[in-house]
């Protein structure tokens, strides 16, 4: 049918695109290919310089432990030139490493979950480089070294505790077996079946 003078008929709407099967992969920029034999370019840091495995274990870059992470950084670290020697190759490792995991995080509950819980230990460490004051590479040195000394404390102390603590347990239960075995109140064992 034809739409009276003046009046245009409704354009058809556009049908709805199909999921891709990439997902976002699709519509993101291309990544650049190295050429043969030359190391792989790390990938740039995302504007504002992003914790991208805090943001996805905690939830949100508004997090507290977040926030504490980027004040250190930004506050304390680049503002000395020692913590800015430090952030450039830092920075450069996490970055090369980071955007996956963090994909991995957001995907995955429980894995989020356990990266909020060991990454407690380092975030509340950096406090301790937080303290130094802002330019300072003397004391950037020292509460930098004190924040690292602190966390290969916890991230080591933790499993040999854990497994001082498996060890006794077994050892326990290894005595209590012998203690119920047939004999063992006077000193002697029951021979092994043969």
């Amino acid at each position: 049918m034809d739409a009276p003078a003046g009046l245009h008929p409704e354009p058809e709407p556009e049908p709805e695109p199909e999921p891709d099967s990439l997902g976002d992969a699709a519509s993101a920029p291309p990544v650049p290919v190295p050429a043969q034999g030359a190391a792989p370019a790390s990938p740039p840091a995302p504007p504002g310089g992003g914790c991208l495995i805090a943001t996805a274990a905690y939830g949100t870059e508004l997090a507290p432990q977040v926030q504490k992470l980027r004040e250190v950084r930004d506050g304390t670290l680049l503002p000395s030139e020692l913590g800015s020697a430090f952030m450039r190759p830092f920075s450069a490792a996490y970055y090369a490493v980071s955007p996956p995991a963090a994909d991995v995080l957001r995907e995955y509950e429980a894995a989020r979950r356990a990266a909020a819980l060991l990454a407690a230990p380092a975030v509340h460490a950096a406090g301790i480089a937080g303290m130094a004051e802002p330019g300072s590479d003397a004391e950037v040195a020292a509460y930098g070294i004190a924040a690292l000394a602190a966390i290969a404390g916890i991230y080591s102390a933790a499993p040999a505790a854990a497994a001082s603590l498996l060890a006794a347990s077994q050892a326990r239960r290894r005595a209590r077996r012998r203690a119920l075995e047939p004999g063992a109140r006077h000193g002697w064992r029951a021979a092994a079946p043969s």
